[in-house]
């Protein structure tokens, strides 16, 4: 009788723990009709996910080959294409703001140009200008919430400049604000609702040399630097605060390590989940919540949450066991603490979606 009792209090304890371990409930996303893998980039506080679909195989990330793909919408379980600006055969959402406007890129896949649109529901995508020389290329990152647009436009010397965008009378005006001393050419990944903006800053034409970057009206350009030892760092993500995630190569880290800098420019690394060797990260919201990817024992990626309270931890662990999930990256959380991203499930990579469970 004592046995069967303790048999049954661990049990108990086991259920216990699973209870713990499961703290959100997985959707796939699916693929855009035509298509077989999707890729979520964003989702906002009214649940609408943004993110590409394409013909990719596993292990291609979804919508990083120079094949066909087309933007989606995604909202109550359905999954809307955005098409594509004239001509092109490739579009990706990046950003989807509470309004439900969406910014990207469209590519001619033969020619090899982007261009940056804007989608405002019912669509179609519109291109946004480019400045006066500049080959036609343009990349649209962010939005506001108010609707200013921050990306990066091709000058008339061949380099790229920090651009926004604003709306007037009906149309978008391109605004240059040029890209951090010394360096030609500034690709730009987020915008703030104080109008500071984060991104890379490369100094060569072959990408051998980048570095993070800080720019605000007030401050103007600021070159975040990297950890000690390491010599390239890219800006991804920012809070409303100022404080940026990205990633820097180290001394103990040479592949690049998961980073944010504080509001003082201060560096910090959260390192990896275990047994991994890099990381990068895909968000940090206001309250200070990282998102990302980091390898794992093995050499497989796994997405990843950290705050300062319980570090990192692996999104697999979290998710009900036996889902047939390999999740590979989480892009975005809102306000709802809905996480979207991509994963493997039955040998294709997907868009997904974690619910908390209450």
């Amino acid at each position: 009788m004592r046995k069967v009792r303790v048999v049954a209090c661990l049990w108990v304890l086991l259920l216990a723990l699973d209870a713990v371990a499961q703290q959100y409930n997985v959707t796939d996303l699916g693929a855009l009709s035509g298509f077989t893998s999707s890729y979520a980039d964003d989702n906002n506080n009214a649940g609408q996910v943004t993110g590409c679909s394409d013909n990719s195989t596993v292990p291609t990330v979804p919508c990083t080959a120079n094949i066909a793909a087309e933007a989606f919408l995604w909202s109550n379980g359905d999954m809307q294409p955005l098409g594509y600006l004239s001509g092109d055969d490739q579009s990706v959402g990046y950003v989807v703001n509470d309004s439900g406007v969406v910014v990207g890129s469209s590519e001619n896949t033969t020619t090899g140009v982007y261009r940056g649109f804007v989608w405002t529901n019912p669509g179609p995508m519109v291109a946004l200008p480019d400045l006066p020389g500049g080959s036609g290329y343009t990349l649209a990152t962010a939005i506001t919430s108010k609707g200013v647009i921050v990306g990066e436009s091709a000058t008339s010397n061949g380099n790229e400049d920090l651009v926004f965008w604003t709306r007037s009378q009906g149309s978008y005006v391109i605004h240059d604000l040029g890209c951090l001393p010394s360096a030609p050419y500034c690709y730009t990944y987020d915008i703030n609702a104080n109008l500071q903006v984060t991104g890379t800053a490369y100094f060569f034409n072959n990408n051998s040399s980048y570095h993070a970057f800080l720019w605000s009206k007030t401050k103007g350009w600021q070159d975040l630097g990297t950890l000690e030892g390491g010599a390239l760092s890219q800006g991804i993500w920012m809070t409303d605060a100022g404080v940026v995630a990205g990633t820097s190569t180290s001394t103990q880290y040479p592949n690049g390590v998961s980073v944010y800098w504080d509001t003082a420019g201060k560096i910090h690394s959260i390192g990896t989940l275990p047994g991994g060797n890099s990381s990068s990260p895909g968000y940090i919201s206001d309250s200070g919540i990282i998102l990302g990817q980091s390898t794992v024992t093995g050499g497989d990626t796994h997405a990843y949450i950290w705050t300062q309270k319980t570090g990192m931890q692996d999104l697999n662990n979290m998710i009900p066991p036996n889902t047939g999930w390999d999740l590979h990256h989480a892009a975005s959380i809102n306000n709802a603490r809905e996480i979207v991203g991509y994963g493997a499930i039955n040998g294709l990579d997907h868009a997904f979606l974690l619910t908390p469970v209450e």
